[in-house]
C-alpha cells in the first residue's frame, strides 16, 4: 500500500495545456451528435420542399434543398394512388424516418450531458448546444416549404387590424378577399381565436413582412426563433435561480433547445405557441427569483409573475392552467407561512389570492377592452363559440369515431363516443383533475418547481383528450420538462412525467398523417379508414406506456441531501 502511494505521489497530475486538450477531446461525442443532428436537418429540407414547397428566388433557400435532392419522391406508390397521394405518402414516411434519427441523436446527446459531472466542460457544452439550436433554426428559417397555414392566418388577422382598420375578433378574412394573404388561408371565414397580445404582435409583424409569401414567412419565422432562443435563456436562468448544478442546467437547456418538435414548429411553422411559452417561462423565472429573494408571499414578489402568466394567456388561452395553479400555490404558501401553533390563518391567504386574480382580470380587460367596445355580450360570446375548434375535431379519438361513423354508422350503444359535448366535458375534467390532485403537492411544497409540474400534468390531461389536436401544442409540455430535473431525489413521478412529455413530442408527429395523407383517404371505406385509429394509438398510447413503465420500474436514488429552504417556502426539490 505504501509503495502504491509513493508511485501515485511520483506520478505528476495532468495540468496546464495537456489537461485542457484532454478535456476538449472528451467532448467529441457531443460534437459528433451536433454534426449528425444538423446534417439530418439539412436532408429534411428536400423532403419538406417536395411535400409543401414554396416558390422563392432566395439562393440560400434553393441551395439548402440540394443535399437531399437524391431522396425519392414517389417510392411508396400503391396501385390506387394518384400522383398527389403517392408523393405525400412517401414524403410522410421519409419525414418520420429523418425525425426518428433526430430524436435518437437528441436522446444520445441528453444522455451524454447527463453523465458529465465535470463542470470545466460547461462552457464548451453550452456552446455546442447553442450551435445546434441556432444553426438548426437557421436551416428551418430558410427552408422553402411549410407544413401548415397558421402563419398566413397570423398575417391576415394582423393586416385586418393595420391595413383595413377592422376588428379581427368580429371581422373574418373573407371580408377582404382581395388581400394578398387570402389565397393562402384555409379558414377564410373564421375570426381570430388568439389573444390580443398576439393580435398586436401579428399586426406589427404583418407590416414588416410586406406582401410577398416568402417575406411574410421569414418575418414570422424569425420572430418565433427569437422566442425559441429567449426560452433557452429563460430555462437556463430558471434552473440557475433554482440552484441546480451546472450539468442539470445544461441538460435542461438541451432538452428544450434541441427538441426536434420545438425546433421544427418554431423555425418552420412559426407557431405562436413558442411565444406563449416565453411568457410562461418568464413567469416561472420571476417566481423562482421571488422565492430566492424571500418575497414570494409579498405583492412585489408574486404580481410580476402573475403579470407574465396573464400575458401568456393573452397570447393563447392554453396558458389558463398555469394561472390557476399559481394562485393556488400562493394561497397555500401564505397559509403555511402565517400558521401559528398549528392553527391555520385563512384571511391573508385569501387576500393574496384575490389580489392576484384581480390583477389577471384587470390586465385581461385592458387588452381585450378596445376590441370589445361597441359590441354586445352576445356578439363577444359568439365570437368565441363559433370557431371551428369548438365544433369540429381533428387528430383525436373523437375524430376517429366521427370518421368511422361517417363511413359506416356506429352501433347505437357506441354513438355516444362521437358526441362533441361528451368529449368537451372529458377534456375539461382531464385538465382540472390533475390540478385538484396537484393541490396535495402544492400544499407540501408551494414553490416554482411544483407549480410547473402541476401545470405540466394539467396540460397533459388536456392534450390527451382534446378533440382538436395539432403536434405544435407539445411545445407547451417540452417547455416545462426541464423543471422535472433535480439534483436531489427525483421521484419516479417526476422522471415518468419527463419521459412522457419527451416521448409525446416524438409521437405527436403522427398527427401530420392526417393533413398529409389521411384527408385524401376519407373518401374510402374501412379498412382504409383504420389509419385514424392506428394514428391515435401510436400518438397517444406510446407515451402513456412509456410513462407507466418509468413510473413502475425506474429506480429512485436513495442518497438524498436536504435542499436549503428559501424564506419559509418549502425547497424546490421534493419527492414527486
Amino acid at each position: 500500500m505504501l509503495e502504491n502511494a509513493m508511485k501515485t505521489a511520483r506520478t505528476p497530475s495532468m495540468t496546464g495545456p495537456a489537461a485542457e486538450k484532454q478535456r476538449k477531446l472528451s467532448l467529441w461525442p457531443l460534437l459528433c451528435y451536433t454534426g449528425v443532428y444538423l446534417l439530418t436537418l439539412l436532408m429534411m429540407v428536400s423532403v419538406l420542399y417536395t411535400v409543401a414547397g414554396i416558390k422563392t428566388n432566395l439562393w440560400l433557400s434553393l441551395s439548402l434543398k440540394w443535399l437531399g435532392h437524391w431522396i425519392p419522391t414517389q417510392a411508396l406508390r400503391n396501385a390506387s394512388d394518384d400522383r398527389y397521394l403517392s408523393i405525400h405518402r412517401t414524403s410522410f414516411i421519409e419525414m418520420m424516418a429523418l425525425l426518428a434519427i433526430l430524436f435518437v441523436v437528441y436522446a444520445l446527446a441528453a444522455f451524454f450531458i447527463y453523465r458529465q459531472k465535470n463542470s470545466s466542460l460547461y462552457t464548451y457544452m453550452l456552446t455546442l448546444i447553442w450551435i445546434g439550436a441556432v444553426v438548426g433554426g437557421a436551416i428551418f428559417l430558410f427552408t422553402p416549404g411549410i407544413l401548415t397555414t397558421d402563419v398566413y392566418a397570423y398575417a391576415s388577422y394582423g393586416r385586418l387590424l393595420t391595413l383595413y382598420s377592422s376588428n379581427p375578433y368580429f371581422v373574418p378574412p373573407s371580408a377582404f378577399p382581395h388581400d394578398v394573404t387570402y389565397q393562402w388561408l384555409y379558414w377564410k371565414s373564421t375570426v381570430s381565436i388568439y389573444g390580443p397580445i398576439w393580435t398586436l404582435v401579428s399586426a406589427g409583424l404583418a407590416l414588416v413582412g410586406s406582401s410577398t409569401q416568402m417575406t411574410i414567412i421569414l418575418v414570422f419565422r424569425s420572430f418565433a426563433l427569437l422566442c425559441h432562443f429567449a426560452n433557452i435563456v429563460l430555462i437556463i436562468a430558471c434552473l440557475r435561480t433554482m440552484r441546480r448544478s451546472p450539468h442539470i442546467v445544461l441538460l435542461g437547456a438541451l432538452l428544450y433547445a434541441w427538441n426536434p418538435l420545438v425546433l421544427l414548429e418554431a423555425g418552420l411553422g412559426a407557431h405562436n405557441d413558442v411565444f406563449m411559452v416565453t411568457f410562461m417561462l418568464l413567469g416561472f423565472y420571476l417566481s423562482a427569483r421571488a422565492e430566492r429573494a424571500g418575497t414570494f408571499l409579498q405583492w412585489r414578489g408574486y404580481i410580476p409573475a402573475i403579470l407574465a402568466f396573464t400575458a401568456a394567456f393573452l397570447v393563447k388561452f392554453s396558458a389558463a392552467p398555469v394561472l390557476a395553479v399559481f394562485v393556488l400555490a400562493l394561497f397555500f404558501a401564505t397559509i403555511k407561512a402565517d400558521s401559528k401553533n398549528g392553527k391555520l390563518t385563512w384571511l391573508p391567504a385569501l387576500r393574496s389570492a384575490i389580489i392576484a386574480s384581480c390583477v389577471f382580470l384587470i390586465m385581461s380587460l385592458v387588452f381585450y377592452g378596445p376590441f370589445w367596445i361597441g359590441h354586445s355580450p352576445s356578439e363577444i360570446i359568439h365570437g368565441f363559440t363559433s370557431l371551428p375548434s369548438n365544433a369540429q375535431s381533428i387528430s383525436s379519438v373523437l375524430a376517429t369515431f366521427s370518421y368511422m361513423n361517417n363511413a359506416h354508422a356506429l352501433p347505437a350503444s357506441l354513438m355516444f363516443l362521437k358526441s362533441r359535448k361528451l368529449w368537451n366535458i372529458v377534456n375539461v375534467l382531464a385538465m382540472l383533475v390533475p390540478i385538484a390532485l396537484g393541490c396535495i403537492y402544492l400544499w407540501r411544497a408551494p414553490n416554482t418547481r411544483t407549480i410547473a409540474l402541476v401545470t405540466l400534468a394539467s396540460l397533459t390531461g388536456f392534450l390527451l383528450t382534446a378533440p382538436w389536436f395539432f403536434s405544435w401544442y407539445l411545445i407547451w409540455l417540452v417547455g416545462l420538462v426541464p423543471f422535472c430535473l433535480s439534483d436531489v431525489r427525483m421521484g419516479r413521478l417526476s422522471r415518468a412525467t419527463m419521459v412522457f412529455g419527451l416521448t409525446f413530442s416524438a409521437t405527436a408527429f403522427f398527427a401530420y398523417f392526417t393533413t398529409m395523407v389521411g384527408w385524401r383517404l376519407l373518401g374510402f371505406k374501412p379498412p382504409q379508414l383504420a389509419w385514424s385509429g392506428w394514428q391515435n394509438a401510436a400518438m397517444l398510447l406510446v407515451p402513456i406506456v412509456a410513462f407507466l413503465l418509468f413510473l413502475k420500474f425506474w429506480p429512485v436514488r436513495r442518497d438524498v441531501s436536504a435542499a436549503p429552504a428559501v424564506a419559509g417556502v418549502v425547497p424546490s426539490d421534493v419527492k414527486a
